[in-house]
């Protein structure tokens, strides 16, 4: 009995883990407020992973590293992380730069191998319990942020910003944003910002279809599809592109492997139409606004009083251009994130790309391995998805977490910042695919 009591608390401290990384709680502007003020350390949970790793796995289990191809996904990371760490030291400034990128480029790695390592993981089940968890927590945050925005929205942005002891909260980072006459407040987590509240919910939307596929009952068929279309909802009021264009990316993909009917998909598609031109309509202004900066046409919705030129004019868009250059002025070890974020607020800003963050901040050799890894975990997980055919529960699990990689990579494009979250995602993948590989073995020997 106190060994079954052990794992099931264990249990929940994973859970809890999980949910305090996904969704950054600790940034969380009610957590903190009440807290007085006291911002819990990113670190903690992300250590705490990592130490029931080493300790309750290796030593408790006695566990050997079982040769798997999984595992192949791990070295692009090691080498990630030596040019990383070679870059870092030759461009810090001080030993406390030096420690603080150190933490910036190892505590993603950490969480991806923990996960990856921890015995709990070595069951689909576990997975699928987690993404439940990771999905359940996404919609009470997200109805306390519909409620919150809904009662008075101007009032939460002249909320008082709280003094802690990692820096200033706000509840602004959602902020205002407006063409002409349209104008929202963009949804948000307060205390995290939009741009971020966004991508949390991709995955979690196609979390939903898989239980909703494999759940019975019409009446649990349809609160599924109504939390669905709730953090849909959710995202297109971050009036974030980012998002928004994962979102398509990753229901693409669930099309194309016929996890979602045709039904299924021209619903959807409606929903969005409707949506596009009714609340949601800033969302899609945005989305051509930023495509009409590449292909110029006559954009909709808009008052002729407004200046098009004005409009055109992205920060976001025009920084990359400045941040090509510095990758080709320092092609290998880059020119450090700190110089880097520097030159940028002198003009445009900091740049929404990560990929051209790692490149210019720790040079193009690093950005060469994070690609690697991203693209070796992909392929290798769609091969193992072809050979699951006997297998569609498994099968499918993996197909939505591959929908989750697939759109987080293509949101890697608007990301300002290597965020936890997609590292969650990330070694999930990794756990079902090597599970997914010990079951091919199993079926049909090793090849």
């Amino acid at each position: 009995m106190k060994k079954i009591a052990h794992i099931k608390s264990t249990d929940i401290l994973i859970g809890i883990t999980f949910v305090l990384i996904y969704f950054q709680v600790y940034w969380h502007y009610w957590l903190v407020k009440l807290l007085n003020g006291y911002v819990i350390n990113t670190l903690l949970p992300i250590i705490f992973l990592f130490c029931l790793f080493l300790f309750r796995e290796l030593v408790s289990h006695k566990t050997s590293f079982t040769k798997r191809r999984a595992y192949s996904v791990i070295l692009p990371l090691i080498f990630y992380a030596f040019f990383a760490t070679i870059s870092i030291v030759l461009n810090a400034e001080g030993f406390g730069e030096i420690k603080s990128f150190l933490i910036y480029i190892y505590s993603p790695l950490l969480i991806f191998i923990s996960i990856v390592r921890l015995h709990k993981f070595r069951q689909n089940d576990s997975v699928k319990s987690i993404l439940l968890l990771l999905f359940i927590a996404g919609i009470i945050f997200s109805i306390y942020v519909a409620i919150i925005f809904s009662v008075d929205p101007q009032g939460l942005l002249a909320m008082p910003d709280i003094e802690t002891n990692r820096g200033v909260i706000s509840t602004t980072y959602g902020g205002a944003y407006g063409v002409g006459d349209l104008e929202a407040v963009r949804y948000s987590i307060p205390g995290i910002s939009s741009t971020t509240y966004g991508p949390i919910l991709v995955p979690l939307m196609f979390v939903g279809f898989y239980f909703k596929k494999y759940t019975k009952g019409k009446l649990m068929h349809f609160i599924y599809t109504v939390l669905i279309l709730f953090l849909i909802f959710c995202v297109l009021k971050t009036v974030s592109r980012g998002p928004l264009i994962a979102m398509f990316a990753g229901i693409t993909y669930l099309g194309w492997r016929n996890l979602l009917k045709t039904k299924e998909i021209v619903f959807i598609a409606s929903v969005l139409v409707i949506s596009f031109l009714t609340f949601a309509k800033l969302a899609l202004l945005r989305l051509i606004i930023t495509l009409a900066i590449f292909i110029p046409f006559d954009i909709p919705f808009l008052d002729a009083a407004i200046d098009i030129t004005d409009l055109l004019k992205d920060p976001r868009v025009e920084v990359a251009p400045e941040t090509f250059s510095q990758i080709l002025a320092h092609p290998f070890m880059g020119m450090g994130m700190t110089n880097l974020i520097n030159l940028q607020e002198l003009s445009y800003g900091k740049d929404h790309n990560n990929y051209l963050s790692i490149a210019a901040s720790f040079g193009s050799l690093t950005l060469v391995f994070y690609l690697l890894f991203l693209f070796l975990l992909f392929i290798m997980t769609q091969k193992a998805i072809k050979r699951l055919s006997w297998n569609p529960t498994s099968k499918d699990l993996g197909i939505v977490l591959s929908a989750g990689l697939l759109a987080l990579i293509v949101y890697l494009n608007f990301a300002p910042a290597e965020l936890h979250f997609i590292w969650i995602w990330f070694g999930l993948t990794a756990a079902w695919l090597r599970n997914a590989e010990k079951e091919i073995y199993l079926k049909e020997g090793f090849n």
